[in-house]
């Protein structure tokens, strides 16, 4: 321990404080806290030093940001996002991010050879994140962390000799984010050529470095659990802990060299608990309180140094040259729509992040970062650094029902063929329908938000008919043909397509005078338009937003179909949060048709929309449906808020009967039919769960005939609609 100076001269002297903040991954939170009774009560730091989580804190404390500030980053953060490797739900367009949760496993693959989950997640989103805290200060500080407010020291482990590396220089956000790269749960972060990872492998408290500051007192602050024992089985608790237990010869050196410990209670927490920010924050403020009278007896009466250097800006200079490196497949000119970052104009760190933003959006890359290489004293040249995605792809999908039993579907293609980012597939669904479709689609026509889609498909469906509420036969429907569209995105969350339809249809039917009237095969053909909208904030388990969808065909005996019609399918539904935990949920369904209407195009009712009917129970020309649902959230399923597990109250209304059918108003209840009943919702590892019990009343059926069906489905939809 450093010794007090002598009461003689203590009053004349100046105390310089340095800080050194451990690791911890969420536990890493509480030292906010500490710094927050540390500017409350005066004490400044003119150091600090930092690992993991720590280096974060630090980093940001040293670049000039009060606790305060930092609290609100934590607490209003979405860190689930940003440890996260997807994309961020908003930021695609809607088909694309249609199609990344259609199925409940996706793999890569280079030339068809799968690669495995490798586990390691880029950190892409937190990159940003501190690109737009730190970029602009990194810049004015001439990337030395000896200019910054507060002289800084971020520790990383060389992965390839595996020593200790003390960050001095260079961006500070690559600083921080190499030592933050947890082995096995982050990936690494090359810095000038070395391979980094977190500190915590070799030193889980960094006070060593301070001590070339030579600072008069040094307050270290430790997040890491007293008790031993670690129920959380998530790899980031797991990892955190063993390098907690591996270290424990370093820490005690480490905390030797110190004045003051702080150790805030972190017990109740884990390594992985960033949504309990606010509560860690007050561990840290509680514990520095706590020991508040012993960091002032060891100042005394000295007055605590406050270096807080101002950051002058600097002249911004003019870029000469914009240039991609790590592109293998993707085509530069294409890619280069997406950023505004232009020869000859001044650099702005805002906008250049932007850019990253906006290609890591496109779904072709794992990682993108930037270079700025100094030309000359006024000029210099952007480097955009990109490492591509495998653009090979295989996904599988599951799916249970109790109208369709058990589903399968496996779907194998490349994506960003020729660098043009357009995704060719082949699909082959098991179940209903058995359907095998090659395809050929994209959401960017080189760098232009244009939608297209090919598809060839054969397969066959199995439908149920009946009369009156009473199943009277299954029958078959076996079908090949084409699609082609092309259309707009319309911004993030709507397009419109407009396209060709062919379909063959040969019809297996029963011998029911039903049937005698229609042939035994049909060809639909014609010209289809489609616009649909979606807002909801999550496409499995909505909790607010607005889903609307319109289809339309023309199908033409002048184009070699069997018959002239036009069907029109409108569907518009709401999610409404009333409160956190009830929603209301309401939607209509209209579907029309003029002319006749080809057998394959009816309208056929849906038990997962239609409380109480059966699957296919009517078989309409017509339909019109008003569906209200309330939803009441019980609990979290499993304990974790993206299994919010909901009781439903269901009830919907209705007609089949064309309203020219429908001689005048007063005749309109004859031909309504209700449905109501209750439901459960939920989510799960396997995609959403749906449980309906409901009654229906139905045209000619008494009371007394009315009887109870159930729906229950569990998994994502992954057919495709024909």
């Amino acid at each position: 321990m450093m010794p007090v100076p002598d009461a003689a001269v203590i009053d004349s002297q100046d105390v310089r404080i340095g800080l050194a903040l451990s690791g911890g991954a969420a536990l890493g939170l509480a030292h906010i806290g500490v710094l927050k009774v540390l500017e409350r009560e005066g004490i400044h730091v003119c150091c600090v030093a930092g690992n993991s989580m720590g280096s974060l804190v630090g980093g940001l404390y040293a670049a000039g940001y009060s606790a305060a500030q930092m609290e609100s980053i934590a607490v209003n953060a979405d860190f689930k996002q940003l440890f996260g490797s997807s994309i961020p739900f908003g930021a695609q367009y809607l088909p694309e991010r249609q199609r990344s949760q259609r199925y409940i496993i996706n793999l890569s693959h280079r030339n068809f050879i799968p690669a495995l989950p490798g586990g390691l997640i880029m950190l892409q989103n937190v990159e940003f994140l501190l690109m737009r805290l730190l970029s602009d200060i990194e810049y004015n500080t001439f990337y030395d962390f000896d200019r910054l407010p507060v002289p800084y020291r971020a520790v990383a482990v060389d992965l390839v000799s595996g020593e200790l590396v003390v960050l001095r220089s260079g961006r500070l956000e690559q600083a921080i984010r190499a030592s933050i790269a947890i082995p096995g749960v982050f990936a690494p972060e090359i810095v000038d050529t070395l391979v980094l990872i977190d500190g915590g492998v070799q030193r889980l408290l960094p006070v060593e470095p301070l001590l070339e500051f030579a600072p008069d007192l040094i307050i270290a602050s430790i997040t890491r659990k007293a008790n031993e024992a670690e129920t959380g089985v998530d790899l980031i608790n797991v990892v955190s802990r063993t390098m907690d237990l591996i270290n424990l010869s370093d820490l005690r050196t480490q905390m030797a060299l110190a004045d003051i410990v702080i150790n805030p209670d972190v017990d109740p927490f884990l390594a992985s608990d960033f949504s309990s920010a606010r509560a860690l924050i007050a561990a840290g403020e509680k514990a520095t309180e706590a020991i508040l009278p012993e960091i002032k007896e060891k100042i005394a009466q000295r007055k605590p140094v406050a270096t807080d250097k101002k950051i002058a800006p600097r002249p911004k200079p003019t870029i000469e040259s914009v240039r991609f490196e790590g592109l293998r497949t993707t085509r530069a000119h294409i890619i280069s729509n997406n950023v505004e970052t232009r020869p000859g104009v001044t650099l702005d760190f805002n906008r250049l992040i932007d850019d990253m933003v906006n290609l890591y959006n496109t779904g072709l890359f794992l990682n993108v970062n930037y270079q700025i290489a100094a030309l000359s004293d006024t000029t210099v040249e952007v480097v955009y650094e990109v490492r591509e995605q495998d653009y090979g792809f295989y996904g599988l999908g599951l799916k249970y029902d109790n109208t369709d039993n058990l589903l399968l579907g496996i779907a194998a293609g490349q994506s960003n063929l020729w660098g043009s980012g357009a995704s060719v597939r082949a699909v082959v669904n098991v179940g209903n329908p058995r359907e095998l479709r090659l395809g050929l689609n994209g959401t960017r026509f080189f760098g232009f938000p244009f939608g297209y889609r090919v598809d060839l498909f054969l397969g066959a469906i199995d439908r149920k008919y009946y009369e009156l509420g009473e199943w009277q036969s299954d029958y078959k429907n076996e079908y090949y043909g084409g699609v082609a569209e092309v259309g707009y995105i319309l911004g993030n969350n709507a397009f419109f397509n407009l396209g060709f339809d062919a379909q063959h249809f040969n019809y297996q039917l029963p011998d029911l005078p039903v049937f005698d009237t229609l042939p035994e095969q049909e060809w639909i053909i014609g010209p289809t338009f489609k616009l649909e909208f979606n807002s909801y904030d999550d496409l499995q388990l909505p909790t607010k937003g607005t889903a609307l969808s319109l289809n339309m065909i023309y199908s033409g005996k002048a184009l070699k179909a069997e018959h002239d019609f036009v069907k029109i399918d409108f569907s518009l539904e709401r999610y409404i949060p009333i409160s956190s935990r009830f929603l209301l949920h309401p939607g209509i369904d209209l579907g029309l048709s003029f002319g006749r209407l080809s057998w394959a195009s009816y309208f056929l009712t849906d038990p997962d929309k239609m409380v109480g009917f059966k699957k296919e129970e009517y078989t309409t020309r017509q339909n019109l449906c008003l569906r209200l649902s309330a939803d009441i959230k019980l609990f979290n399923l499993f304990g974790q808020q993206d299994y919010p597990f909901y009781l439903q109250l269901l009830s919907c209304v209705g007609t089949f009967t064309s309203l020219s059918e429908i001689p005048d108003l007063a005749s309109i209840e004859s031909h309504l039919h209700w449905g109501a009943g209750i439901g459960a919702r939920t989510n799960t590892p396997v995609g959403p769960f749906r449980l309906t019990i409901g009654l229906a009343d139905r045209e000619g059926q008494s009371s007394d005939d009315i009887e109870v069906n159930y729906y229950i489905s569990i998994g994502r939809e992954f057919r495709y609609t024909k």
